[in-house]
């Protein structure tokens, strides 16, 4: 059974289905794999679709049809780069984050949504859209109670953009609101565009949105532990904070600092005596900046371990409009649904604390004069010296 809420709707696909998976298997240049393979599951066939995808993302980012203007640049600033192949996740929120759309429960094995008319409205929409629209592919889609996600994929250049396209598509759903009774404005603001970049990021996006109603009932079942913290002092430094606080509370402590130049050999060395002391109740404080100092915090991360990480402008800017939707992303989510994570972003004073700037400014140095180089001093603001801080600040953490 599929897990996009348009596909396993109240509206019958199966011309579109078949019409799709006519396009995809011309584009593959290949015959049907259930013909050649045998029937294969539905996971086995999502999995090689999203595989397929990322493997063409260079292709699609490209290509060019014969009617585009010449003049137009692939830059996302530039209109006319909206209607080329694309992959763009969008997020629409309803009015006042009203739970309009549906109603998050639990049938004692996954969380699930109860949708309302206007919850059904919407996917009955995406049929509209997908006739409207030949050239866009749905690709994953969410109808949570406060807001909806959708994974489009632009196949060819379109006549309009996808903002265009998702426009008519929110206007749309607002008419039938109106029909349903509901005479306000349907959606909050405009919708927040992601756009496809980099290899992976697809597998990503569609995994985001499949597990959108679990994270949704975990953040209900924990809510302390994914409210955002502003001004939480320790050690006398302001921090902006997210997760179990009470981590900073336990006796034992351990920072993890490792040279980028540290072998394979030394980091492994390291990552045993790590565990050992997390075995016996230590909580591990990192900045994970070093691929040394990454591999280690994914280790205790994966073992269950607690752990403190220190982050550089991790989170949104106070007052901006992400603010009220941020959340720990992917593994993170996880450990601190169960208490296993505090993230903490240092205050900008935090940075010119006399303390935190005399031990960066030694460390500094020290490095410099093991390489037998002249140290000059760097600006507080740049990026060598708020990685060096991170680790100072984790070490006052840590030794207070």
């Amino acid at each position: 059974m599929h897990n996009n809420d348009y596909l396993c709707g109240q509206v019958p696909l199966t011309r579109i289905k078949s019409a799709e998976k006519e396009r995809d298997n011309r584009e593959r240049g290949g015959e049907n794999p259930r013909k050649r393979n045998g029937t294969i599951g539905n996971k086995a066939r999502q999995s090689c679709v999203v595989s397929s995808l990322d493997c063409k993302l260079n292709l699609l980012m490209t290509n060019e049809n014969v009617n585009t203007p010449r003049n137009e640049t692939h830059t996302w600033l530039e209109p006319g780069a909206w209607r080329k192949p694309c992959i763009v996740h969008v997020t629409m929120v309803a009015n006042s984050q009203q739970a309009l759309f549906g109603k998050l429960t639990h049938n004692c094995s996954e969380a699930v949504i109860e949708k309302t008319p206007i919850g059904w409205a919407l996917i009955n929409q995406e049929r509209r859209l997908l006739e409207l629209c030949p050239e866009i592919k749905i690709l994953a889609d969410k109808v949570m109670p406060d807001h909806h996600h959708m994974v489009l994929q632009v196949q060819r250049t379109m006549p309009r953009s996808i903002r265009q396209v998702v426009r008519g598509y929110m206007q749309g759903c607002k008419e039938e609101a109106r029909k349903l009774g509901f005479a306000e404005n349907l959606y909050d603001a405009p919708p927040f565009y992601r756009v496809l970049t980099h290899k992976g990021q697809l597998h990503a996006m569609i995994e985001y949105v499949k597990t959108n109603t679990e994270r949704a009932w975990q953040r209900r079942q924990n809510p302390d532990l994914f409210r955002m913290h502003r001004k939480t002092e320790v050690c006398g430094l302001l921090f902006t904070s997210m997760g179990n606080h009470f981590l900073l509370d336990w006796p034992e402590r351990q920072l993890v600092e490792m040279s980028r130049e540290a072998s394979v050999e030394q980091i492994e060395e390291r990552l045993q005596s790590v565990l050992a002391a997390a075995h016996n109740g230590a909580v591990t404080y990192t900045a994970a900046i070093s691929k040394g100092e990454q591999k280690i915090a994914r280790m205790v991360r994966e073992k269950g371990f607690p752990l403190v990480v220190l982050l550089n402008e991790g989170f949104p800017k106070e007052g901006s409009p992400h603010e009220r939707f941020f959340k720990p992303g992917g593994v993170y989510f996880e450990a601190c649904s169960k208490g296993k994570l505090l993230m903490m972003e240092p205050d900008g004073s935090a940075f010119v604390n006399p303390v935190v700037m005399k031990a960066t400014e030694e460390t500094l140095q020290r490095k410099a004069e093991a390489k037998h180089y002249s140290y000059r001093e760097i600006p507080v603001e740049s990026q060598r010296y708020r990685f060096m801080a991170l680790n100072e600040i984790g070490r006052l953490l840590v030794n207070r």
